[in-house]
């Protein structure tokens, strides 16, 4: 799974860019803003309790790296070894790269990094196994492509080929210039974007990362009264799995990112942001696509579609996180829209239409014999409302011309519950005074409502998940051990009258090599 880069179609419109002189001044003003550091966390992704704790995190606004700036010319990396086993069918959140099939799995995550001036580097590729075994796949499915997802026919594999195999991904690596506030970066790092826990909306740690350019900035400051501001731009690419279709000439597209927030100075717990993505294939490329998180400037048309927007898919999204930390309190709101929505009236008049939203609460707690215990619920829907009834409505991650949406290799870029699923989760954290941490994770998972609504309309085959488990992260002198288990029961798998049992279970150990 080494990522390679089809060239992309020649440039031909540098003068157009000469024309927008005031955002070329923006960019530099904004550049000598923010050239006044902070540091990020790092995260491997892959176990819910190695997460960004979101209520004490004061690095950012809303967008959170997985890398670690360094502090040393040059250091080994932790080595993260983890063994996990599926039962029944591959299942997994939050895991970067790696995609745990059904049967053993195992991944190694290491690596090093080192800061010389203003530069720094990170490199930490991950390699992992997959046993893959056989489990039941849609029945009557597209016997072409198999192993793809039958509803919605977006590029998310369900099982990586006929059997076992071994992957690559450069994994949570980065290359780095930052001057104080300023960054700019190439890497293939995973963000989380937003107040979400475990469905980040835009952004996530649920795919592989993708390969990208950061040209963005760390929280600064625009004065006193007013507050702080964050802006990151994000140029990446999207690669289609070897899965999905026979076709060479759509498997990349082109990924425009633009991520902002705000914190005001006369609310100083409060976090607002505002983010916007959009893709298109890369053969319909041109330089002033560099822009299209402000403006599309497109005008011609492509191969029979339509002039403006349709060559692009978007989704957008707002939130607010506002903390309590004086009583260990946060609570977080989210509302996303996918694709675009017609003229400013219609938007108005109608903002539901293809919207999704996330809202939330984290609560801390402290107990009389020191213990600190963490209560997260989230709730996020993402499937469409009623409009779908009397206007084109697609499905979130979905689009009519880029056919694999929102994803990367074969996974989703943004939340891990797909298209139009709906989820709620309830999860505890106990933090003992022994460096040891123990968590209990309960989830509920609707897949695809939007199909079962459209396709299905039969109140005994909703295809519906439960999942309970529980977690640890045991703190030793040389070593890091961790842990999970969990049960979850699917009932009526891919809409038909059969459920499915899986019991998950994953051990892990991170080990200093210095």
């Amino acid at each position: 799974m080494i990522y390679t880069f089809h060239k992309c179609e020649k440039f031909k419109s540098w003068p157009r860019l000469l024309n927008h002189q005031r955002l070329t001044l923006f960019f530099l003003a904004f550049y000598l803003s923010v050239t006044q550091g902070a540091q990020a966390q790092k995260i491997v992704p892959g176990t819910f309790l190695e997460q960004i704790d979101k209520l004490t995190d004061s690095t950012t606004l809303g967008f959170y790296p997985s890398v670690e700036n360094s502090s040393a010319s040059f250091e080994i990396l932790d080595l993260t070894a983890r063994l996990s086993f599926n039962s029944a069918y591959p299942r997994g959140f939050n895991d970067g790269a790696v995609w745990k099939g059904k049967g053993v799995n195992a991944e190694l995550h290491g690596g090093i990094s080192g800061k010389k001036g203003r530069f720094s580097y990170q490199l930490m590729p991950v390699l992992f196994f997959s046993q893959n075994s056989d489990f039941s796949l849609v029945p009557n499915a597209d016997s072409s492509f198999l192993f793809n997802y039958q509803f919605n026919r977006i590029d998310w594999v369900q099982r990586y080929g006929n059997g076992s195999e071994v992957f690559f991904h450069p994994g949570q690596s980065e290359v780095k210039y930052q001057n104080r506030k300023f960054v700019a970066s190439i890497s293939t790092q995973n963000y989380s974007y937003g107040p979400g826990t475990f469905n980040p909306i835009l952004l996530s740690h649920q795919g592989p990362g993708i390969p990208h350019l950061r040209i963005g900035s760390e929280p600064f400051s625009i004065g006193k009264k007013v507050g702080q501001l964050e802006v990151n731009f994000l140029l990446g690419f999207l690669r289609e799995s070897a899965y999905f279709d026979d076709s060479s000439g759509n498997d990349w597209r082109y990924l425009n990112g633009l991520f902002f927030g705000y914190k005001p100075s006369f609310l100083p717990n409060l976090k607002i942001g505002f983010g916007r993505v959009l893709y298109k294939q890369t053969r319909f490329f041109e330089t002033e696509d560099l822009l299209s998180t402000l403006i599309i400037l497109e005008e011609i048309d492509r191969e029979g579609f339509n002039s403006g927007n349709d060559t692009w898919d978007q989704l957008a999204s707002a939130f607010i996180d506002w903390r309590f930390p004086e009583v260990g309190f946060r609570a977080y709101a989210e509302f996303a829209k996918n694709d675009f929505t017609g003229q400013v009236r219609g938007t108005i008049v109608e903002p539901e239409h293809t919207r999704g939203y996330t809202i939330g609460f984290q609560k801390e707690l402290k107990t009389k014999t020191g213990k600190a215990v963490s209560v997260i619920y989230e709730h996020i829907n993402l499937s469409r409302n009623h409009a779908h009834l009397w206007r084109a409505t697609p499905s979130f991650y979905t689009h009519g011309i880029n056919l694999q949406g929102y994803t990367n290799n074969g996974q989703l870029v943004g939340a891990g519950i797909g298209s139009g699923g709906n989820s709620d989760h309830l999860w505890i954290k106990i933090d003992n005074k022994r460096d040891q941490q123990i968590a209990f994770l309960a989830q509920r998972i609707e897949n695809n409502r939007d199909y079962f609504v459209v396709q299905i309309q039969d109140a005994g085959q909703h295809d519906i998940e439960y999942a309970f488990g529980t977690s640890f992260i045991k703190k030793l002198d040389r070593i890091n051990l961790s842990g999970e288990l969990s049960v979850s029961h699917n009932f009526n798998r891919y809409y038909i009258d059969k459920d499915a049992t899986n019991i998950a279970i994953l051990i892990g150990a991170s080990i200093p090599l210095y």
